[in-house]
């Protein structure tokens, strides 16, 4: 077949959707914006042309329902690996401008660093790597080898566990790519304190990174108050409320490991573990039984997982948040703080502010917004990709 017939069979060509998509900059493209698909492996990077022949960008080629996530826009043809490398440097960069100090950080977000299908983070010297993408995946151990050139790195460890990977012909795996599987779990320092993260069997890859620093905004009141930990998880927010002053903290997770390793990490960072009390259960059961108890706290934390993972799911989510809100807020002293936070993109900001407005008429309660939380700078957002955006929360001041 002649070099240009190839040529025409490797293309996806955009119907009118797809090309308003390229020009928004958004970095997904769905089966149902291309009107011909290419005639290629999956992982290939492919060009992508409107219908009158103008070849707009770059992608990797997928036979899933997100068939193609774009790599560079342009007639230009990329390279991948040269591509890799200066976005991963730009990437750490950013961090070292953005997040000074930080040993544990993630170091590629995906489309918010240009890179579609690959998440990067890093504990001190361990890389944990998941890569969600065919056309990064068939080359993870030159992938992981970049990853190293750009900084020196004890090890880089694949742990693909996450969903959809399935769609993209990818097994499930938890491997080392370049040195040696870690102990498990290893000591990483998070936001100033030391903690145990199980990078093969934690959730995420070892650690909520997104969320990382958040517990400081509390510092301000944590000294002598009564803390309600909630979906605790390793004791992050548990560990810097012991650390301020804290009288005492009820940590609730439904996990027991996640809370024994929580008191293991109180332990590593010299706090007084005897202001602790550990709760394993289902977190509204637990408050359930709170209610019935009529305790009373200074400080409520709720960090439920995400609820609506997809827009089908809002009013499960709807009702589940407004459920945590309302007793939240029952639990409260006068004069208390409740922070309350959704990592459900689908989710919207003003969706939860919604929720927190209809708990509040609920139990009576005169609230007001102290703080927003919105994502961390190495977690970023592409404006053109509003599914990027998905953590949101407030710190609410209670009367």
């Amino acid at each position: 077949m002649p070099e240009n017939s190839r040529r025409l069979l490797r293309r996806a060509v955009l119907n009118e959707s797809g090309a308003e998509r390229v020009r928004r900059g958004h970095p997904w493209i769905f089966r149902g914006n291309i009107m011909q698909a290419p005639q290629c492996a999956p992982g290939d990077i492919i060009p992508l042309e409107e219908k009158n022949g103008s070849r707009v960008a770059w992608g990797l080629w997928s036979e899933s329902e997100l068939c193609i996530r774009i790599l560079s826009f342009g007639s230009h043809e990329p390279d991948q690996m040269t591509l890799l490398r200066r976005r991963a440097e730009r990437a750490l960069e950013h961090r070292r401008c953005w997040c000074p100090g930080d040993e544990s950080f993630r170091w590629v977000h995906g489309e918010g660093d240009g890179l579609p299908g690959i998440t990067a983070d890093l504990y001190g010297d361990t890389l944990v790597l998941q890569l969600s993408a065919m056309g990064w995946y068939r080359h993870a151990e030159e992938v992981a080898a970049i990853f190293r050139k750009v900084k020196k790195l004890s090890a880089v460890i694949l742990r693909n566990d996450t969903k959809h990977l399935e769609k993209e012909g990818i097994p499930r795996e938890i491997k080392p790519l370049l040195g040696e599987m870690p102990a498990s779990p290893i000591k990483a320092k998070i936001a100033g304190f030391d903690e145990y993260v199980d990078i093969s069997g934690g959730q995420k890859t070892g650690a909520y990174l997104d969320v990382r620093a958040v517990p400081a905004l509390l510092d301000s009141v944590f000294q002598g108050a009564a803390v309600l930990d909630c979906f605790s998880y390793q004791g992050h927010f548990t560990l810097r409320a012991l650390a301020r002053g804290a009288a005492s903290v009820t940590a609730v997770d439904q996990s027991k490991n996640a809370l024994d390793a929580a008191a293991r990490n109180i332990d590593l960072n010299s706090l007084d573990g005897s202001r602790a009390k550990f709760v394993c259960g289902n977190a509204f059961d637990i408050l359930r039984n709170l209610d019935a108890e009529r305790a009373r706290y200074d400080i409520v934390i709720m960090d439920p997982p995400p609820f609506s993972p997809a827009k089908g799911q809002l009013d499960a989510a709807r009702r589940g948040y407004k459920e945590l809100a309302v007793r939240g807020l029952r639990r409260l002293s006068s004069g208390g703080y409740m922070l309350f936070m959704s990592c459900s993109h689908a989710f919207s900001r003003d969706m939860l502010l919604d929720v927190l407005l209809s708990a509040a008429v609920d139990v009576k309660a005169n609230c007001r917004v102290v703080t927003e939380i919105s994502q961390p700078p190495d977690h970023p957002a592409l404006l053109a990709a509003p599914e990027t955006n998905y953590l949101k929360g407030f710190v609410i001041g209670v009367e």
